[in-house]
């Protein structure tokens, strides 16, 4: 009966460790830390199936080496516990592996000791286990030496040296480190008790391993749910972003920085990541009882210098806490740290009201298109994408020619804007590259150089690497706005057609169609003629594609009229135009 209440308790002890594993692999953050915690929770469920082994061969004698065997498997669980909070506390790994070391060497000692005392001392079959019980004193010394070793070292090396170690949420994560190593360490008291006054042997190892694993795997939920991940911050270091952020840890050490951040610190000579805030910027004292202050959860703002440039400058910072409210991570927000030039020297601009209606009428042409720009000079790319804004443009900056690459091997864009006088890779290699790509897309999508030089000076550069225009650099809005509106027609052409059923193949051209159209008539009311003529170019392309040949060409003698500013003729060839498209639309 003894026997048998054994095995079930050893049995039951093992299933649950192994269900400890499957129940954390799952939401583990680490690969490394789960495969850690598997060692550790296999471990467990091994020492198990050798006490039932030993319960049921008990007395033959390969039941000794199953004794041995089970001390190995207790080392394995000692160490792998070790190792797996050696990710959480900061404890030199020498002194964990001499710990683990002596451990181990002692157990494999004592195992051929109690061999070569066999005959003073022999596997017992107690009430409910088997144990090895020595009789000649000098024997139990060696096991009440062993066992205080490793409760002792245990307990005040390794969770006292813990404590001392600052790192986020301690109070809360070493408490249950604590309780990790208190079990394990009772365990091994426990069996030397048990063996010397011949207390009645539940398999408590096995009990105290599986409770210590399972407080470890609260553990390791937590350490998971706390480690700062790149991932978790996406939009915070997203590459398009115009303002230079920090992701910092609760101590303040920066631990991420988007690309904006990576750029002004190469130009200014500087190095963010692993630094504190307040060695890269100067901080005042009222700045750090905000940073440090616990229950903000609104966004802050607090003012620094930067000393690289000798600016004042102003941040926007955002705590995230754990669950038990303590700080957690800061995402900073950094603004004005780079010295900018007046905007007139990158931009030209034009009237206020001109501009405003210039812009609206081209956002039927702009909208939604994806654009690519491309410069080493963040001032421009700061500027670029702020103009590009009323336009609403999806807009992604690469700082350099390698970036951009990367970027149009992975992304499709309707435009892409190259600084032909880039220092890491001129504009020129960056187009051809993008060029060799390969693939319609890549080949078709409209090239524009962006130069402060002579355009006769550069044109036949221009024309190797591939361009399709140009823009002189300080950039003149009107310029840019033509570009736009002339270059953004094609990404109809680049986007991939749907198969769909053979009569409904061509409704989101008549679609289309139908749309420029609409457009095309507001225009000729408010007589933007330039603008007609762009609407009536895209009339023209989706009439050929759907077989409207009467249509496209009406539409071809309409941008004639318009090119040659024949106010009369337009009409009579718009209604004409509008008409048939009309009737098309009608009985398709």
């Amino acid at each position: 009966m003894n026997t048998i209440i054994v095995m079930i308790l050893a049995a039951v002890a093992g299933l649950v460790a192994v269900s400890q594993y499957y129940a954390y692999a799952p939401v583990s953050a680490s690969d490394k830390l789960k495969y850690q915690y598997m060692t550790l929770a296999f471990s467990v469920a091994a020492l198990s199936v050798t006490t039932i082994l030993l319960q049921v061969l008990y007395p033959h004698p390969a039941c000794f080496l199953l004794y041995g065997f089970e001390k190995f498997i207790r080392i394995l669980i000692m160490g792998s516990t070790i190792l797996i909070t050696e990710d959480m506390v900061d404890v030199d790994r020498k002194y964990i592996s001499a710990f683990i070391s002596v451990i181990s060497y002692a157990a494999i000692a004592l195992f051929f000791t109690d061999i070569m005392m066999s005959s003073e001392g022999q596997l017992t079959e107690g009430v409910l286990g088997v144990y090895y019980k020595p009789e000649a004193s000098w024997h139990q010394a060696l096991y009440y030496i062993y066992y205080i070793f490793y409760v002792v070292i245990l307990l005040t090396f390794i969770v006292c040296r813990a404590t001392t170690v600052y790192r986020k949420c301690e109070k809360h994560d070493l408490v249950l480190l604590l309780h990790v190593y208190s079990f394990s360490a009772a365990g091994f008291l426990a069996e030397q008790f048990i063996i010397t006054y011949s207390m009645r042997y539940i398999p408590i190892v096995i009990l105290f391993s599986l409770i210590s694993l399972i407080i470890l795997r609260q553990l390791l939920m937590y350490h998971d749910s706390i480690t700062l991940s790149r991932d978790h911050y996406k939009n915070e270091l997203d590459s398009g972003r115009t303002d230079v952020v920090l992701i910092l840890d609760n101590r303040l050490k920066v631990v991420y920085q988007n690309k904006r951040a990576e750029v002004l610190a190469q130009m200014y000579d500087d190095n963010y990541l692993g630094r504190k805030l307040s060695d890269i910027f100067t901080l005042s004292s009222n700045a750090y009882s905000q940073l440090f202050q616990n229950g903000l959860e609104n966004a802050f703002g607090i003012v620094a210098d930067y000393p690289a440039n000798n600016r004042h400058v102003n941040m926007i910072v955002s705590h995230k806490y754990d669950k038990y409210g303590e700080i957690l991570s800061m995402t900073v927000f950094v603004y004005n740290m780079e010295d900018l030039e007046q905007e007139e020297s990158i931009v030209n601009d034009v009237s206020e009201e001109n501009g405003e209606v210039m812009i609206q009428n081209a956002t039927s042409i702009t909208r939604d298109a994806r654009v690519l720009i491309v410069d080493d000079d963040v001032r421009f790319l700061n500027v670029f994408q702020r103009i590009l804004k009323p336009y609403e443009v999806s807009v992604t900056r690469a700082v350099s020619g390698r970036d951009a690459l990367t970027l149009v091997s992975n992304h499709v864009f309707d435009i892409i804007f190259i600084s032909y006088e880039m220092e890491n890779g001129n504009g020129a290699r960056t187009a051809a590259g993008i060029r060799n790509i390969g693939g319609e897309v890549c080949s078709r999508v409209p090239i524009i150089f962006t130069t402060t030089a002579d355009i006769n000076d550069v044109f036949t550069g221009f024309l190797e690497a591939g361009f399709n225009d140009y823009l002189e650099k300080p950039i003149s809005k009107r310029s840019l706005n033509s570009v736009l509106t002339r270059w953004l027609w094609m990404r109809f052409e680049n986007e991939d057609p749907e198969e769909v059923p053979a009569d409904n193949m061509f409704s989101a051209h008549y679609n289309e169609l139908n749309t420029l159209a609409d457009d095309a008539e507001h225009m000729y009311s408010e007589h933007k003629y330039e603008m007609l003529g762009f609407c009536v170019k895209g009339i023209e392309k989706d009439s050929r594609r759907i077989g409207l040949n009467d249509i496209a060409d009406l539409s071809e003698e309409l941008e004639e009229a318009i090119m040659f500013e024949d106010i009369e003729r337009i009409g009579q060839l718009f209604g004409k135009l509008r008409i048939g498209i009309r009737d098309a639309v009608t009985i398709r």
